[in-house]
């Protein structure tokens, strides 16, 4: 099979990340939202990473960018989807609207030639929408949640690539006790809003307006 000879490691990694992804759905069909969907998603998360962090420092695959993104739509775009579904399945139409967003941000990742994120990473999405089903928060506040997020997926805010290999050891600790501490999730939902309330555009603003200050 000639497509082997193409497949790099970094491939497989994403491979193995929408296995993962696969399992986390299945896992959670068969026996509800328990702790090991979660675990399964969560080291989908941290193989994506893995993934790209390899990527950056090895030869570029044909293949790379579109088994990314075929991966991150599993793994990050129909888990977190399935989630909501099976927490409350009258939230089916946000549900979908979070498929329909990945699908179309992934698309257009793919056709642009940009070195930052346009509109919210889906993994950061996932991660957000994923850690308020896990502390079980008011179905009102998810669901807006999730129209709000949808919308920044496809939005034109610009969003860093955070490449420091420090915070990138640090996200896969806290992923790896938030499987058994729940209450990590309030750091990750944190984090999140964080990382979405500071797109490049108002990092600019900010600097521009302190530059003002200074020079009055």
């Amino acid at each position: 099979m000639k497509i082997l000879k193409e497949v790099s490691l970094a491939d497989s990694l994403s491979v193995l990340n929408a296995l993962l992804g696969f399992s986390a759905i299945v896992n959670s069909m068969l026996y509800g939202l328990s702790d090991t969907s979660f675990a399964l998603f969560y080291f989908s998360l941290i193989i994506d990473g893995l993934d790209g962090f390899i990527a950056s420092k090895t030869e570029k695959s044909i293949l790379g960018k579109e088994l990314d993104s075929l991966a991150d739509t599993i793994s990050f775009g129909v888990f977190p989807a399935v989630a909501l579904v099976e927490f409350n399945p009258n939230s089916f139409p946000f549900a979908s609207l979070l498929i329909a967003s990945t699908i179309l941000r992934l698309a257009r990742f793919n056709v642009l030639r940009v070195e930052d994120f346009i509109g919210i990473p889906t993994s950061v999405n996932s991660l957000l929408i994923t850690s308020l089903i896990r502390l079980k928060l008011d179905i009102i506040i998810i669901n807006s949640v999730a129209l709000l997020s949808s919308i920044l997926m496809i939005s034109d805010f610009s969003y860093i690539r955070i490449k420091n290999k420090i915070l990138f050891a640090i996200a896969i600790i806290v992923l790896i006790l938030a499987i058994n501490f729940k209450v990590l999730c309030y750091l990750i939902v944190f984090a999140c809003v964080l990382y979405i309330l500071f797109p490049k555009e108002v990092i600019r603003w900010m600097r521009r307006e302190k530059l003002l200050l200074k020079s009055e």
